[in-house]
C-alpha cells in the first residue's frame, strides 16, 4: 500500500476555485477506493499558498496514477497549476 502526497503552490486568489476543482476529483479518485484529503500549509505565506493532497491507500500504484492523470486532464484545473504539481509516494514500512 501507499500514500500519495501531491503538492504546489497557487495565487492566494485562485484557492477557492483550486479547492473546488481538487474536491471534484476527490469524487471521481473514491469511487476506485482511496480517499484524498486536501490541505494547505500552515505557516502564513504571502502571495501564493501550499496545498497538498494527500491519496490513501494506493493499493495499485500504476492503475492509480493513470486515474490520477486521467482525472487531473479532466478537471479544468488550469495548465499552470497542473505544471507545478509534484508527487510524492511513500509506503508503510
Amino acid at each position: 500500500m501507499e500514500h500519495w502526497y501531491v503538492y504546489y503552490k497557487v495565487p492566494v486568489a485562485d484557492t477557492p476555485a483550486v479547492a473546488n476543482r481538487v474536491r471534484a476529483m476527490f469524487n471521481v479518485v473514491g469511487a476506485s477506493g482511496t480517499h484524498g484529503r486536501l490541505m494547505q500549509r500552515a505557516e502564513p505565506e504571502s502571495d501564493e499558498v501550499t496545498l497538498m493532497e494527500v491519496y490513501e491507500p494506493v493499493l495499485d500504484a500504476h492503475a492509480f496514477e493513470q486515474l490520477l492523470a486521467s482525472v487531473v486532464r479532466a478537471s479544468g484545473l488550469a495548465a499552470s497549476v497542473v505544471a507545478r504539481r509534484r508527487v510524492e509516494r511513500f509506503k508503510d514500512l
